[in-house]
């Protein structure tokens, strides 16, 4: 449903963000590592976006690239990853090394990584 959000990014959490867009202040959830690539509290900033309605939950998951967002759907279309488990695997592992630990079958790299919502 939502591609991106643009906007001014009002609060950095552990684990999620809030981009102020017209006056509305979305709480995104993201991984870590993408977190900390945003810039300054109060600077234009542009989010890709996977919009998830559950029948208890809607959410907005948000990333810096749309190379990260398509990781993060291809987790989530695994059987037993969820879309916060996949959030916090990529909170500990860029998505392209994820990609080459996948397709160079580095077991020992993908097994390491921590799958449960901290």
């Amino acid at each position: 449903m939502y591609s991106y959000i643009k906007g001014d990014l009002e609060e950095k959490g552990n684990g999620y963000v809030v981009i102020d867009n017209n006056g509305i202040g979305y709480k995104i959830f993201m991984a870590n590592i993408s977190i900390g690539r945003l810039g300054e509290l109060h600077s234009k900033v542009k989010v890709y976006t996977y919009y998830q309605v559950r029948e208890d939950n809607i959410s907005l998951y948000g990333f810096n690239t749309k190379e990260e967002l398509r990781m993060f759907e291809l987790l989530i279309s695994v059987s037993g990853i969820g879309s916060k488990s996949a959030i916090n695997m990529l909170s500990n592992i860029e998505a392209s090394d994820f990609a080459i630990a996948v397709v160079s079958n580095d077991i020992k790299k993908i097994t390491a990584l921590p799958r449960n919502w901290k």
